[in-house]
């Protein structure tokens, strides 16, 4: 029973990426954004009941304290972090980042399916390309899209 409502709402959070695409600071955003962070709560408790690997804690269980941290501090910029210079930009890194460690965690089920491919192939496309790409993404436009939801947000 955990492993359906870990995979459920670890789409509905998945799905929830769709806040990337539309504007930053607006009702629509933020309500995007509670889906998103229930979701990835629910998600990351429910991934400490996984054994199914190791029968034990395990580097997954790890990742899922260092995706909690980083949820953690994406949510702290614009809860009570708003008196800092550049909070909306370091809330748009760590959701950013947030958001692709999801996506290379999805990744991590997808070795399963494909196993005649090569490991490095596998560990490249599931997990270096989303980083990488993500990267790209989130550094080139965290400037311009901070600017554009601290706008949205007084309006």
């Amino acid at each position: 029973m955990i492993l359906i409502i870990h995979t459920i709402f670890s789409i509905f959070a998945l799905l929830a990426g769709i806040i990337f695409l539309i504007p930053k600071g607006t009702k629509r955003h933020k309500q995007l954004g509670y889906v998103y962070v229930f979701s990835m709560v629910v998600c990351l408790i429910t991934s400490f009941g996984l054994f199914n690997l190791w029968n034990k804690f395990g580097v997954y269980h790890a990742l899922s304290i260092v995706s909690f941290l980083t949820l953690a501090m994406a949510l702290y910029f614009p809860i009570a972090g708003k008196n800092i210079k550049k909070w909306a930009e370091y809330h748009l890194l760590w959701m950013g980042y947030s958001y692709v460690g999801l996506v290379m965690a999805a990744g991590s089920h997808l070795f399963a399916v494909f196993p005649e491919w090569s490991s490095w192939l596998r560990i490249t496309l599931f997990w270096v390309f989303p980083y990488v790409l993500g990267t790209v993404i989130i550094i080139r436009n965290k400037v311009s899209t901070a600017k554009k939801a601290i706008q949205n947000s007084t309006k």
